[in-house]
């Protein structure tokens, strides 16, 4: 589903991002990409997205070489990928079914199709009666699940999060997870970068480690940090 092969991203004044970077992530996974600030995490998910080009490598997303793929072909490479970030990027002025109902408007869907599709979204995320109020009218986990949402209600196989959770607290954190887990085992393929070591530990699922750019652990069912022992209640990912 996804596959880098000697991915490196130099940005100008020769800062290395990310370093030789190989990794191959199967259809139905979900992985966590971990690491302190700066060690590449968001960059490898900004050159999946083709935000930013490698500066040697491939990148694989959905079978396509996207290191290849011409600058009008991007925007039909993103149908295929659902994004979620740390600072929700709701429109302030559309409503929730509104601000959901848009990811499928520029795609050209019918209203026919629209209408029930985000209806059965907004239900999915715990949203259903909530769909005519605005963003400032909710609470940040409110806001992060009609985010996710909006990048879920094309059902693309893929979907890339950054920091989810960073600007929430233990608790809403903790349902937000619960969500992603919920939309990973319906199929779709879910990496996602994060510095809580809490949530990682908890889920039990494959961590990439970075550090420097360069990846310096792959483990299928691991901790955030080999050495770093949290307790917590493992029924995040129930």
């Amino acid at each position: 589903m996804i596959r880098l092969r000697e991915v490196t991203k130099v940005y100008e004044g020769g800062v290395v991002a990310v370093r030789d970077v190989e990794l191959d992530i199967q259809k139905g996974a979900f992985v966590f990409l971990v690491g302190p600030s700066g060690s590449g995490k968001s960059t490898l998910i900004r050159l999946l997205l083709r935000q930013d080009t490698v500066t040697r490598g491939t990148i694989w997303v959905a079978g396509k070489d996207i290191t290849q793929l011409p600058a009008w072909k991007v925007p039909f490479l993103r149908r295929s990928v659902g994004t979620v970030f740390q600072d929700f990027k709701l429109l302030p002025n559309k409503t929730v079914g509104e601000n959901v109902a848009f990811a499928l408007e520029v795609l050209g869907k019918p209203r026919s199709v629209i209408g029930p599709q985000v209806q059965q979204v907004l239900e999915l995320v715990g949203l259903k009666d909530k769909g005519d109020r605005y963003p400032r009218q909710l609470s940040g986990g409110e806001q992060q699940r009609v985010s996710i949402a909006r990048a879920f209600v094309n059902r693309p196989p893929i979907l890339l999060c950054d920091e989810p959770t960073g600007n929430l607290d233990p608790a809403t954190s903790v349902g937000i997870m619960r969500l992603l887990d919920r939309i990973n085992r319906s199929g779709t393929t879910v990496a996602m970068a994060t510095h809580d070591h809490a949530i990682v530990d908890a889920m039990q699922r494959r961590v990439v480690q970075l550090e420097d750019g360069r990846i310096i652990r792959d483990q299928q069912s691991g901790r955030y940090e080999t050495e770093h022992v949290v307790e917590v209640d493992g029924s995040v990912a129930q």
